[in-house]
């Protein structure tokens, strides 16, 4: 009596996807933390590398972390807002460490914070982003709040050039007026 993969919805209920998408929606959820778990261990394997020891240049560490984030960030959050955040979090620490004065130490770790940052904000421009899909709530054409009642669409003679919504919103005022003795 297998009858295959069962739907975990009761029958007749109407879903805002097809069957099909909630298969591939579990397919890019798993390549999207798979990502984000690769990251994660990049950047744990840059915070054990000891760079004497190997003799390596000492910015290594900060590089391989920074790798590893982006990578992680990227993937789960997709390219273009993955690049973004990266950016912010190497820019975050960059100034962190000017502030802790680690650059009269240790330029080259300032260096390749800013090389980092400069290149996740230049990823972060130049690649595209994906968009929303049409079913997905919030996906107006940037209108961030095109999801949430009384942000979506604009009401109707509301728009500019609607000759209608100003005929409307006019209060008739009788302007007669009243002498005083």
């Amino acid at each position: 009596m297998n009858q295959g993969p069962q739907s975990p919805f009761p029958p007749g209920m109407n879903l805002p996807f097809d069957p099909g998408q909630l298969d591939k929606m579990k397919r890019e959820l798993k390549r999207r933390v798979g990502f984000f778990v690769i990251g994660v261990v990049i950047v744990i394997v840059g915070a054990l590398i000891d760079p004497k020891v190997n003799q390596w240049p000492i910015y290594t560490p900060t590089m391989v972390m920074m790798i590893g984030g982006g990578v992680g960030l990227m993937g789960l959050l997709g390219l273009a807002r993955g690049a973004g955040c990266m950016a912010q979090i190497a820019a975050f620490f960059w100034i962190l460490g000017i502030a802790c004065n680690i650059g009269a130490t240790n330029q080259w770790t300032q260096f390749a914070l800013a090389g980092a940052v400069l290149c996740y904000v230049t990823l972060a421009l130049l690649l595209p982003r994906k968009p929303s899909s049409p079913g997905m709530p919030g996906a107006g054409a940037g209108n961030p709040f095109a999801g949430f009642p009384g942000f979506g669409a604009p009401r109707p003679g509301t728009q500019l050039g609607s000759k209608s919504g100003g005929r409307r919103s006019v209060i008739e005022v009788d302007a007669t007026e009243k002498k005083s003795e």
